[in-house]
């Protein structure tokens, strides 16, 4: 399995414990300050370091779980953020996944849950940040969906304490090719919205640098990232790209290159896309030869993780 650090289910399930999301757990810490879901599933999923699902103290650890719900079971890779994440401190105080089992089930024809596929253990290295791990052979068709339970396997020990702590937990899904609509843009005044969709290299939108932008939406898709191909170098290139859906937020930093750059769709629900608007906007430029203030793109194409009837 290939490991990749982003700086950006044996089935036999247990009663397990209702949060928000789409997901639910195993056990989960409970805590009457905060809430008493503070701990529970949805703090894994709610892109934040600086909350986390934690255990028990009381807990073993090894054989609890998390369960997160997919619109589609293609499971390409898992995302963890093995441990509390707020900072250095608490990442090192707690416990850690090392080693994880992934599993998929789907509703058979009566209603009930059943497995599907072989499950996959992956292993984690201790060291803060999410940390994606390509998985395989988690593949089945489902009209409703389905479920992802990430089992724990080992951990690595807190130094102070033994409560196992995930900051961020992620199921990334296989994707297909789709072209979304450009719903609104923030300048025509060189080359038009139709450039950013035409598939002709030898076209493309200009815009002012600052303030560029556009909003896409993919009808009957759930638009999960989306591959940018920056113009000439006479033009300025994006540098800086933030994507933003559902009230979230996600930057990423690009090369000057002119091969196409993926940026994904904030992971809401604990997997990336989304099916209503995703804005894109260019925060910063690599300044170009000619034009170091209009930026130019030559296309953009969406991929999408699910669709109707998927």
């Amino acid at each position: 399995m290939k490991l990749r650090t982003v700086s950006a289910l044996s089935i036999g399930l247990l009663a397990p414990a209702l949060a928000h999301a789409g997901a639910t757990v195993s056990t989960f810490k409970k805590e009457t300050k905060q809430g008493a879901n503070y701990y529970n599933a949805q703090a894994a999923l709610d892109g934040k370091m600086e909350t986390c699902w934690m255990l028990p103290g009381e807990s073993k650890n090894v054989g609890e779980y998390i369960i997160i719900d997919v619109p589609r079971v293609e499971v390409d890779k898992i995302g963890l953020v093995t441990g509390f994440a707020r900072d250095e401190d608490t990442f090192a105080d707690y416990s850690r996944v090392k080693k994880v089992r992934i599993s998929a089930m789907v509703a058979n024809d009566s209603g009930d849950l059943a497995p599907v596929g072989s499950p996959v253990e992956a292993e984690f290295e201790d060291k803060i940040g999410m940390q994606i791990i390509d998985v395989a052979n988690i593949k089945a068709d489902s009209e409703f969906g389905g479920k992802v339970k990430i089992e724990v396997l080992e951990v690595y020990e807190g130094k102070d304490y033994p409560n196992l702590a995930i900051s961020e937990a992620l199921v990334v899904l296989g994707e297909f090719e789709v072209m979304p609509l450009v719903t609104a843009i923030s300048s025509e005044s060189e080359g038009t919205r139709e450039a950013l969709t035409d598939k002709n290299a030898k076209t493309q939108w200009v815009a002012p640098a600052e303030g560029a932008g556009f909003t896409l939406k993919a009808k009957g898709v759930m638009l999960s990232s989306v591959k940018l191909s920056a113009g000439a170098k006479t033009h300025a290139r994006p540098k800086k790209v933030s994507v933003t859906t559902d009230g979230r937020t996600s930057v990423f930093e690009l090369p000057d290159v002119l091969t196409p750059q993926v940026v994904n769709v904030p992971a809401v629900q604990g997997y990336y896309g989304t099916w209503n608007d995703v804005e894109v906007k260019i925060l910063e430029v690599y300044p170009g030869t000619k034009f170091a203030d209009r930026v130019a793109l030559t296309g953009i194409q969406g991929m999408a993780s699910s669709a109707d009837g998927l």
